[in-house]
This record gives C-alpha cells, sequence and structure tokens, in this order.
C-alpha cells in the first residue's frame, strides 16, 4: 500500500503543475464543499452515520470532502478526500489542501465555502495567502457593527432588518433586496456583510442568505456574484454522481474507495479539458454520450492498437487535445 501511496501523491503533484500551467495568470476561485455517498454494507470500510443536509436525515455511508478550481473558462477538481471519524476533520483537510496550492504555487484570487467551513483559523489562512474569502455564516453567530460596542446574534438582526432601508440588487435580471453593513466577528478582523432577501410566495416571507467578505471594498453585487459561483462544485457533484458512476461502483476496502474517488474526478478533469481544446459547449452528460458514439469508440480502438507510444500518445492528443 505504500507504494500507492506514493503514486497517488506523485499524480497529485503531476495534475497541479498542470493546473498552475493552464490557470496561470487567471483569477481562480477556489470551492470547498462535501458530498455524501450513502452505503448500507455493514463490512464496507470508513462507512459511518453522517447528517445528510439534503434529506435532513442520518445516512450511512461515505463522505468526502470535495474542492474545484473555477475559472470563467475552464473548472477542474482536486481529488477528493475521505472523511470519517478515523481521518483528519474536514477543517484540518482544508487547512492541507490550501498549503498544498501554496506549496505548488497556484496562486488563489478568492475562496467560496458555506457556513460550515466559516471558521476563524481558515478564514485567516486563507487572507495570509491573500485571498479573499466569500462565505455563508449562520444566524447563530454574534456580530457587531462597526461604531458599536454592542454585540447581536445575527438573527436578532436579520428579522430585524426589513424595518431598515434595504438596498436593490440586481444579480443575473433578478432582484433582490439586500441589506449591508461592515461587522466584527469574534477573532476575526472586520468584514463586509451582506443579507440578501428573496420574497418567497410560497412561505409568504422572505428567504434570506448572510454572507460575509473579507474584502471590505466589495459591494453587494460583488458579493452575491463571487457566491453564486460556488453552484459549480454542486454541478461537479451532480455530474460526477449521474454520469461518472461516483455513487454506483461499490468497493469494500478503503484503498480502492479512495482510488475510484481519484479515477472519478480525473475522468471529469479529462472531460473538461477535452470541451475546452475542442471549443465543444456540452454539459458532462452530454459529453459522455458524444464519447459514447461508434466512431469515437473505433477511434479510441484504433489509438489503442498503435504499438509505438509517441505516435500513440500523438493521435491522442490529435484527436482529443
Amino acid at each position: 500500500m505504500e507504494d500507492a501511496k506514493f503514486e497517488k501523491e506523485q499524480l497529485e503533484e503531476r495534475y497541479l503543475q498542470k493546473i498552475r500551467y493552464l490557470f496561470k495568470n487567471s483569477k481562480v476561485y477556489l470551492i470547498i464543499d462535501d458530498t455524501l455517498n450513502k452505503r448500507e454494507g455493514k463490512c464496507v470500510e470508513e462507512a459511518q452515520e453522517h447528517y445528510d443536509h439534503t434529506t435532513s436525515s442520518f445516512v450511512r455511508g461515505h463522505q468526502f470532502f470535495t474542492s474545484l478550481l473555477y475559472t470563467p473558462f475552464l473548472q477542474l477538481p482536486l481529488f477528493p478526500k475521505l472523511y470519517s471519524k478515523n481521518t483528519d476533520s474536514k477543517i484540518e483537510i482544508a487547512h492541507k489542501l490550501l498549503e498544498g496550492l501554496e506549496i505548488s504555487a497556484i496562486k488563489l484570487d478568492t475562496v467560496l465555502f458555506d457556513s460550515w467551513y466559516a471558521e476563524k483559523e481558515l478564514i485567516e489562512k486563507c487572507t495570509k495567502m491573500g485571498a479573499r474569502v466569500v462565505c455563508s455564516i449562520k444566524t447563530n453567530r454574534r456580530i457587531r457593527f462597526k461604531g458599536s460596542n454592542y454585540w447581536h446574534s445575527l438573527s436578532f438582526v436579520s428579522k430585524r432588518i426589513l424595518s431598515q432601508k434595504l438596498t436593490t440588487c440586481s444579480i443575473n435580471s433578478k432582484e433582490y433586496l439586500v441589506f449591508n453593513s461592515i461587522i466584527k466577528l469574534n477573532h476575526l478582523p472586520f468584514v463586509r456583510m451582506v443579507i440578501s432577501c428573496d420574497h418567497s410566495e410560497e412561505k409568504k416571507d422572505y428567504d434570506r442568505i448572510h454572507l460575509i467578505s473579507t474584502s471590505l471594498s466589495d459591494t453587494p453585487e460583488e458579493i452575491l456574484n463571487a457566491y453564486k459561483n460556488r453552484w459549480n462544485i454542486e454541478t461537479f457533484h451532480r455530474d460526477i454522481k449521474q454520469n461518472l458512476g461516483f455513487a454506483k461502483a461499490f468497493f469494500w476496502k478503503k484503498e480502492g474507495i479512495v482510488r475510484h474517488s481519484i479515477l472519478v474526478s480525473i475522468a471529469y478533469a479529462v472531460l473538461k479539458l477535452i470541451m475546452y481544446r475542442k471549443g465543444i459547449s456540452m454539459t458532462i452528460g452530454e459529453m459522455c454520450e458524444h464519447l459514447r458514439d461508434k466512431s469515437t469508440k473505433n477511434l479510441v480502438r484504433e489509438i489503442v492498437e498503435i504499438e509505438s507510444k509517441p505516435k500513440r500518445m500523438s493521435k491522442f492528443e490529435e484527436a482529443f487535445i
């Protein structure tokens, strides 16, 4: 298993080198999240009970820490990390991820995550690397407005903002009511907070999202536009589960589970690179169907049967890259 571990680290290092080359001089966003695969077998290694926010219930399975590097022209996943009570915490995994990107000289413009990761040390780590953090925060946090000595719970403030003078913010042709202010969170420098209100006819109320940015100069539009890019990792989760077998392959051993998750991520990256290099505008599902075409299968067979490795690689690059 030590040999396998070395190969994985070597593969990851080469992958990051490729990413650094592709994303040089680009504004790169790092999106952090996690996803859950249901696994009910009692003998499956690392399968545990995890809380599923989608169903608001506990599900037995594997939870993976996931991350995605986003630019407007190309989005590439980093290798998933299996999380359980026997591994580092998700916050610790996030710290190691940032350290790895720093060592690989991949410059981050912005780091995006939801309220679960909005933790003091992680935010500080990002800002020390020169990256802006845009994230959501829970309403049980206590905040203090700039120029005030009084602390309030965010839930208290959020319930009363509709009596305040709100401004209108337009995102993708949809208008939102927003409240924004510079605030202090415990043990953190001042940040820009935006509370975005979207009226829900179903609830006869306003749905609110509570965001912060470590860049005080950010406007509400800039913060909301940045945070909406977090949706790309949700699309990534859906694509690898529905089209690339991430949730369908069943392994008993941890090594197989981890290797499968990495290979799925590499497959996703290859598909994204093919579409980027070829100027193809498709979803991952559409691209999978395209590659299942009979003529493509014949082409792959033709490439595999070429005995000369240089000629084989040249033919592959000509066809797909």
